[in-house]
């Protein structure tokens, strides 16, 4: 490890993951020279797995005008919000989070919708490719970009990940002696120290199924499992979810003995023991914790007949293209632009889709319990009734619920007549509105919960009030103790 080498201690005890860090060699405490105890409150886990794996759009960066912009909006409802308690239950935060982030969504692809200017309605142009199997691409540039734009893509070798396999151990069985264990592993230039103690009762399957949680309770970009062979015997797995391999190593991370003395009392110090050291060498070697069965690999590829290599699967070109690679080719994958009647097409489905996502959050009669949930409808509702004529009269039909479908004939007959011009100006002044009142959710998603009313605002002379809107992040962080 060099000088200033973060080193993190991950260690079990009595159930609960603790979390260390300390400045190698200066024994500098990062965090605090106490545990921390990480508690994920079950909403945190909420949001992580129905909104965590969705990528950022280009539209969650802002330039300084846009955040000054969304500043100056958060003062406006602070001044005019009054100060209330606001409804902290599970299911209100769960509300909340559904709320902001399809209402995030909506109002991204309202900005991929709209022209350079911010105004006006723009198609997204879609491409397709002619080996979906192989390589799928989807259009990043704007609308001025040629029609003609196409690429031809081969792909040799796709990138691979780092797996780790341990030996086949039989897992009624135990191999090492009960006691207090820990081994090192190194991964993006972190070292990960895990602490772990076996149990007089545990068999090999417990011990690799309790450090396959450890690892992927740690959140630290590997994913464990325990396997199992033909004959029964169980091993551990570890896979890294990067891909790709460096210049300066030809690994993603490395797993390797912990020489620190083990001591009852967390606050150890580090130093170096022999029998320890021996003791986790053994451990690493019985398990095979540090066996790589496949190394980890670049993907290898040719755009127009130009060899490429990358890290990943995922790949863009020119600013125009996102390029996935998911099996290699006999010949090149070509890459084009969908027809205009076809991308328009598609453009509006996907704004009526996000719209919809958001509608029905209000839609869902679970939600009829917070009195938010009410004032919600009523401004979908009024939203509806403003645009639904020119809407139905350009192939949006509105259902009793306030969603709404889109009749793809109507659209493409206005494509090939020459009058699209119609339906975006119908659509602008939609996506304007809609969008604005997604903007003014994201900015407040718990004003739609069941909030009791504190104190009112003096109408002649508002204060702003800085904490009526950090109840949404608070109750992200209030489980960190």
């Amino acid at each position: 490890m060099t000088k200033n080498e973060l080193h993190i201690i991950i260690f079990v005890q009595k159930h609960t993951i603790y979390i260390r860090k300390w400045i190698s060699l200066h024994f500098l405490p990062i965090i605090t020279d106490k545990e921390v105890t990480v508690m994920i409150s079950s909403v945190y886990s909420y949001y992580l797995a129905q909104y965590g794996h969705k990528t950022n759009s280009k539209y969650d960066t802002h330039t300084k005008a846009q955040l000054k912009n969304t500043y100056g909006r958060v003062l406006k409802s602070n001044s005019q919000t009054p100060t209330y308690k606001a409804d902290m239950s599970e299911a209100a935060q769960k509300y909340a989070i559904d709320l902001k982030e399809n209402a995030r969504e909506l109002s991204n692809i309202a900005n991929e919708l709209s022209g350079s200017n911010g105004h006006g309605m723009v198609f997204k142009k879609s491409a397709v490719s002619d080996n979906p199997d192989a390589v799928t691409a989807t259009f990043i540039g704007d609308s001025s970009s040629a029609d003609d734009t196409s690429l031809d893509i081969e792909v040799r070798q796709l990138a691979t990940s780092q797996i780790n396999t341990g030996h086949y151990l039989q897992p009624n069985s135990r191999t090492v002696k009960p006691g207090d264990y820990s081994f090192d592993l190194n991964i993006n230039n972190l070292t990960y120290e895990f602490q772990f103690n076996v149990d007089e009762e545990e068999s090999n399957s417990d011990i690799q199924n309790k450090l396959a949680r450890l690892i992927n309770r740690s959140n630290i970009g590997l994913n464990a499992s325990v396997s199992e062979d033909s004959l029964g015997n169980t091993a551990l797995n570890i896979e890294s979810d990067m891909t790709g391999v460096s210049v300066i190593k030809p690994t993603i991370f490395n797993i390797r003995p912990n020489n620190d003395i083990q001591t009852d009392n967390p606050d150890f110090v580090e130093g170096f023991d022999k029998p320890t050291m021996e003791k986790n060498t053994n451990f690493i070697e019985t398990y095979g914790l540090d066996r790589v069965t496949q190394y980890p690999g670049n993907a290898i590829f040719s755009v127009n007949g130009e060899e490429r290599s990358s890290a990943s699967n995922d790949i863009t070109i020119n600013k125009t293209f996102a390029i996935s690679f998911h099996n290699t080719t006999d010949k090149p994958a070509t890459i084009s632009l969908k027809d205009d009647a076809d991308s328009i097409t598609e453009s509006i489905t996907e704004l009526v889709s996000g719209y919809n996502r958001l509608v029905s959050i209000a839609a869902d009669k679970e939600n009829d319990k917070f009195e938010g949930n009410a004032k919600l409808k009523k401004e979908f509702s009024r939203i509806m009734k403003a645009y639904q004529p020119q809407l139905e009269r350009n192939g949006l039909t509105v259902s009793d619920k306030g969603s709404l479908e889109v009749n793809k004939a109507v659209i493409q007959k206005a494509a090939s007549d020459g009058t699209l011009s119609d339906v975006f100006n119908a659509l602008d002044s939609f996506k304007k509105s809609i969008q604005r009142k997604a903007d003014d959710i994201s900015i407040n998603p718990m004003n739609y919960v069941n909030n009791k009313i504190v104190a009112y605002k003096n109408p002649h002379k508002p204060v702003n009030d800085p904490y009526n809107l950090s109840a949404y992040s608070g109750m992200m962080f209030n489980g960190y103790i």
